[in-house]
């Protein structure tokens, strides 16, 4: 079992104008995140060589990683259109907002041969990542915009398909990060009952 899990909520009915202006609303965030991303990168450096020799994650360290993996998992679920409430900016635990995710203390002990070549681990599930999910959670985002903008309700198979990719992704970067050595599995994802109503892609006609 995966320590990173992410949930999203589906969502009825759908706000069609911060649909509309989502790419432009989300820009102060992408701000934050950016920054953000620097200094996660600097305490992910220094505990990579703290973990080297005491086979530990520094606490405060690894709760900075995963307030950064947070709330950058948040922020991109609302960029790609899983939900319409707008993020925090902070990257602490929000059991309420419809994008959860929750990140399990730190492993009693790393394996510093993993955390060693962890880039070398790391390479398939960037494949993976940056060749398949990335572009098929750009597919979903950019049908579900239309979808939404048109009908104001969101496609339960565009979602399903931005939680797989999201989930994925979220569990790629924590790996990445050292926060676990767990590999993500694409189809690990939650399992739920969508609403009765909730609309599905239409059939290909043949």
């Amino acid at each position: 079992m995966n320590p990173i899990s992410f949930q999203a909520d589906y969502e009825i009915p759908r706000d069609r104008l911060t649909t509309f202006f989502r790419w432009i609303i989300v820009i102060p965030w992408a701000v934050w995140v950016t920054l953000y991303s620097i200094a996660a990168s600097v305490v992910v450096f220094i505990a990579w060589f703290a973990m080297m020799f005491t086979g530990r994650y520094p606490a405060g360290m690894y709760d900075f990683v995963a307030g950064f993996v947070r709330l950058t998992a948040r922020v991109y679920a609302y960029a790609a259109l899983l939900t319409d409430e707008i993020p925090s900016f902070s990257g602490n635990p929000e059991p309420d907002y419809p994008v959860n995710v929750d990140v399990a203390a730190p492993q009693e002990s790393y394996h510093r041969g993993k955390t060693f070549f962890k880039l070398i681990l790391y390479f398939p599930q960037a494949l993976i990542g940056s060749y398949g999910l990335v572009l098929v959670a750009y597919n979903a985002a950019f049908v579900s915009w239309f979808r939404i903008l048109f009908t104001g309700r969101q496609s339960i198979t565009m979602h399903e398909a931005l939680v797989v990719s999201a989930a994925y992704l979220n569990r790629s970067n924590g790996f990445l990060l050292l926060l676990t050595e767990v590999h993500p599995r694409a189809l690990d994802v939650q399992r739920y009952d969508p609403p009765a109503d909730a609309p599905a892609m239409p059939p290909v006609a043949a």
